[in-house]
C-alpha cells in the first residue's frame, strides 16, 4: 500500500465528517496565470465528495479570458457541471493572455464560457448564494485579486435581499480566507494587482480574515503526484503535467521542485475548510495597503480579529496532505 493510501485510510477513519459539519465555501479565483488555483479547486471538490466541505459557487476575479472555462471543466470532471459560476464585470484586471492553460481543445464541450464575460456577474452569484445560506455559515476563500469582494461590499440591496453588501457579508459569512500580501512588507501579485480593492477590503471587511501570504506558500510544494498520476481524462492532471517543470530540469534553485509547484492557493483551502490548528500556527494582526503602488505591510495586533498563518506542521507534510486531496478520484465524475 502506498503512503497516499495509508494517509487517506487513516484520515477517513479518524476524522470522517458528518453531512451537517460540511464547511460551506464560496471560492473566488483569478484562474488566470498560475495553476495553483486549479489545485485549490480540485481540493474543494475532493473535500465536497468526502462530506467535509460543500462547494456552493465559484467566481472569477479577472476579466476577458478563458479561466472560467477551466473552472467549468473541473466542475464537470468532479460531477458538478451545474455548480453556480460568475465572473468579475466592470473593474479590475483584464487578463486577455489566459488561454485556458492549454486545456480548451481537449475538453471542448466541457464548458460554456470560453469568454468569461458571457458569464453571470460574480456579485449577483455571491449575493444569491449568501442569501440562501444560514446566518454565520459561509466561508469565502479568495485566492486572487480582491475586486469581486470589494464590489460585493459595495453592492446595494436587491430582489434577493434588502441588505447592502457589507451587512449581507456580516450576516452570512463566518470566516474569510485571503491568499495575498507579502510579509512583513512588500508587493504581492494578488493584493497589488487591484490595490484599491485590496485597501477597501482590508479596511472594511466585517468578518475575521485569515491571510495566507506569499512567504507561507512560496516554499510549500505539491502537484508532482497529480501530474504523474494515471488516467487520460483529468484536467487537473493535465494542467500540472503541462506546466510543472520536468523532473530532469529541476535544480536546487528551480522555481518548481521535485515535489511540485508552490502551493499558495491550496494552503488557503486547507485554512478555509479544516481547523487552522491542524496545520498552522497564527499571528494576530492585519495587512494594510500602503501608498498607491500596491505595497502592503503587516501590522501585528493581539486584539485584531484577523490573523496570518505561520508554520506549524512541516511544509513537506502539508504538501503531502495537498497531494493526497488533489489525486483523489471523483466520486461521480465525468469521463470523455
Amino acid at each position: 500500500m502506498t503512503w497516499l493510501a495509508v494517509f487517506f485510510t487513516l484520515t477517513v477513519a479518524v476524522s470522517a465528517p458528518t453531512p451537517s459539519s460540511a464547511v460551506k465555501v464560496i471560492f473566488d479565483t483569478d484562474m488566470y496565470t498560475d495553476y495553483d488555483d486549479i489545485g485549490a479547486l480540485a481540493m474543494l471538490h475532493a473535500m465536497t465528495d468526502a462530506g467535509e466541505a460543500e462547494l456552493l459557487a465559484v467566481t472569477q476575479c479577472t476579466r476577458g479570458n478563458s479561466g472560467l472555462a477551466v473552472v467549468e471543466m473541473i466542475n464537470r470532471y468532479y460531477g458538478r457541471p451545474d455548480l453556480p459560476v460568475g465572473c468579475l464585470h466592470g473593474i479590475g484586471v483584464q487578463g486577455t493572455g489566459a488561454k485556458g492553460f492549454g486545456l480548451l481543445d481537449k475538453y471542448a464541450g466541457w464548458y460554456q464560457h470560453v469568454d468569461n464575460q458571457t458569464a453571470p456577474d460574480a456579485v449577483e452569484v455571491f449575493r444569491r448564494t449568501l442569501v440562501a445560506q444560514p446566518d454565520d455559515s459561509v466561508v469565502i476563500c479568495a485566492v486572487g485579486y480582491l475586486s469581486n469582494l470589494r464590489l460585493l461590499l459595495e453592492s446595494q440591496g436587491d430582489a434577493e435581499s434588502p441588505l447592502g453588501g457589507r451587512e449581507l457579508v456580516a450576516k452570512k459569512v463566518k470566516k474569510t480566507v485571503i491568499m495575498a500580501c507579502s510579509y512583513p512588507n512588500g508587493s504581492e501579485h494578488n493584493s497589488a494587482g487591484d490595490w484599491e480593492s485590496s485597501k477597501i477590503v482590508f479596511e472594511q471587511w466585517p468578518t475575521p480574515i485569515v491571510f495566507v501570504d506569499y512567504q507561507y506558500g512560496r516554499d510549500l510544494y505539491a502537484g508532482r503526484a497529480v501530474a504523474e498520476s494515471a488516467g487520460d481524462w483529468n484536467p487537473v492532471k493535465d494542467a500540472f503535467k503541462n506546466r510543472l517543470t520536468p523532473r530532469e530540469q529541476v535544480t536546487a534553485t528551480s522555481y518548481d521542485r521535485l515535489a511540485g509547484h508552490p502551493s499558495w492557493d491550496e494552503a488557503a483551502v486547507l485554512a478555509a475548510v479544516r481547523p487552522l490548528s491542524r496545520y498552522f500556527n497564527t499571528e494576530q494582526g492585519t495587512f494594510r495597503m500602503v501608498g498607491t503602488n500596491g505595497n502592503d505591510e503587516w501590522v501585528a495586533d493581539s486584539a485584531s480579529p484577523h490573523a496570518r498563518v505561520t508554520v506549524k506542521m512541516p511544509k513537506e507534510d502539508v504538501g503531502r496532505v495537498i497531494d493526497e486531496l488533489m489525486t483523489r478520484l471523483p466520486k461521480n465524475g465525468s469521463q470523455k
